[in-house]
């Protein structure tokens, strides 16, 4: 299910959106949420609540709409953050916080729609993107997004999930192979990392998402880094 959150603390501007998104009809289910300020939008993600699509605006009143997506991103490098301003200067900082588009204000009801449907297309295309293991009982197909990291077992590999962990008879290295382009990086001989699960990269180990640490091969701490920050700027 889609979760969208509204953050503008203008209540008429939050209901014309509103409008907007229910004139759109959806095919996929989605919850609304609105909120009236950063802090409030914040405090939602602190206690653990996360959503696809973020209509954010960006003269907000204590936490401007920079400072609270830069808080957000901590949490959630994935949420599709949409910009809604009236000063255009806004939509060029939205490239320091990986927005997916900007719209001016007045809100135009076409270029909301073609911007939303956009949004809604790439989650969708993200959720298709899968691995499949194969065994003699049963095919599991697990979704890329849900893979945290991959780990070396000899001539298998085990695929750990926030959740679950699955093994596969395949070597890591014909797995790398296949998931580089996906956003998947190598971090040492045996562990092959989803790049939108690390949370930071510390001297010699990276954390993820999990509250799990792996250390990390020297050969491939430049290469790591790279990436990382290329993933932050939204090049992957």
């Amino acid at each position: 299910m889609l979760r969208i959150a509204i953050c503008e603390d203008d209540r008429k501007q939050q209901q014309l959106l509103e409008n907007y998104i229910t004139d759109l009809k959806l095919r996929e289910s989605y919850e609304l949420e609105k909120f009236d300020s950063g802090e409030d939008l914040v405090r939602a993600y602190e206690e653990g609540e996360r959503y696809s699509i973020i209509l954010l605006d960006m003269q907000l009143k204590e936490l401007d709409g920079i400072q609270t997506a830069e808080i957000i991103r901590k949490y959630d490098k994935r949420t599709i953050m949409i910009i809604i301003t009236s000063i255009i200067e806004y939509a060029v900082d939205g490239y320091s916080i990986n927005a997916y588009d900007f719209i001016l204000k007045p809100v135009d009801e076409s270029k909301f729609m073609k911007v939303l449907k956009s949004a809604v297309i790439k989650i969708q295309t993200e959720k298709n993107k899968t691995y499949v293991i194969q065994t003699r009982e049963k095919t599991i197909v697990l979704k890329l997004s849900d893979i945290v990291y991959i780990e070396s077992d000899r001539k298998k590999i085990n695929v750990h999930c926030e959740k679950a962990q699955y093994s596969n008879n395949e070597k890591i290295g014909a797995v790398e192979k296949k998931l580089t382009q996906a956003g998947f990086i190598r971090i040492n001989r045996y562990y092959l990392v989803n790049i939108e699960h690390i949370k930071e990269i510390g001297t010699n180990e990276i954390f993820l998402s999990t509250g799990k640490s792996l250390n990390y091969s020297k050969n491939h701490q430049e290469e790591i880094k790279i990436k990382y920050m290329n993933f932050m700027m939204g090049d992957i």
